[in-house]
């Protein structure tokens, strides 16, 4: 493991991205309709409240972390994702469904990206409370 990886850091912003995302993509899976219907708008909101979620896990770690918190922020939203895809692989797969790996690969990319915004802007609250103590 690589020196810069905070264990504790990545498992809080994880759990973090979790606790959001996970009832996010549940609703959004609802929402979505597979049976050919009109989806609604409000998939348009949970996607939002993902994106909210692997930013507050980045920041989470991002803010943990004592060093290199960038990347603290996004293996703790890769995590995140892991653990999200790897239940919605499951049940896809057992429905039918096929997964498409390049959109697999573009989701993990922007998870990671979104995690190391989070984690730029926990680094900066970080640094401004230690300044301002």
């Amino acid at each position: 493991m690589s020196k810069s990886l905070f264990p504790a850091a990545i498992r809080a912003g994880t759990a973090v991205c979790v606790v959001v995302s996970v009832p996010a993509a549940v609703a959004q899976a609802v929402l979505a309709g597979s049976d050919g219907d009109e989806q609604s708008n409000w998939v348009y909101l949970t996607l939002l409240a993902i994106i909210v979620a692997y930013l507050a896990g980045g920041a989470v770690a991002g803010r943990m972390a004592t060093a290199a918190p960038m990347i603290n922020g996004a293996a703790a939203a890769v995590a995140a994702f892991a653990v999200v895809q790897l239940v919605a692989g499951v049940v896809r797969i057992a429905g039918g469904d096929g997964i498409n790996p390049l959109a697999l690969v573009f989701n993990v990319l922007l998870a990671a990206s979104i995690g190391t915004v989070g984690a730029g802007i926990g680094a900066h609250l970080s640094n401004r409370a230690k300044v301002n103590a």
